[in-house]
């Protein structure tokens, strides 16, 4: 999911972890908050945090494949 506002943006994206492809389920997952800039021909990334999901932060249902967050 990402917003714009001028020359600013902010994405948010998840991730999971496998340690091989073949794996079934992921060892962690979590959101990455990425924010950019755009210098009029290119944007740059200006920072970017994560944060894993634990049992004080599951992910929310509009991140997660198919919950209608895009």
């Amino acid at each position: 999911m990402t917003e714009e506002y001028g020359v600013i943006a902010h994405a948010f994206s998840t991730y999971e972890s496998r340690r091989s492809a073949s794996d079934p389920e992921p060892f962690t997952r979590g959101i990455n908050s990425i924010q950019l800039m755009n210098d009029g021909s290119r944007w740059w990334v200006v920072s970017i945090f994560w944060l894993g999901e634990g049992p004080d932060h599951p992910l929310p249902a509009k991140y997660l494949p198919g919950g209608g967050g895009g």
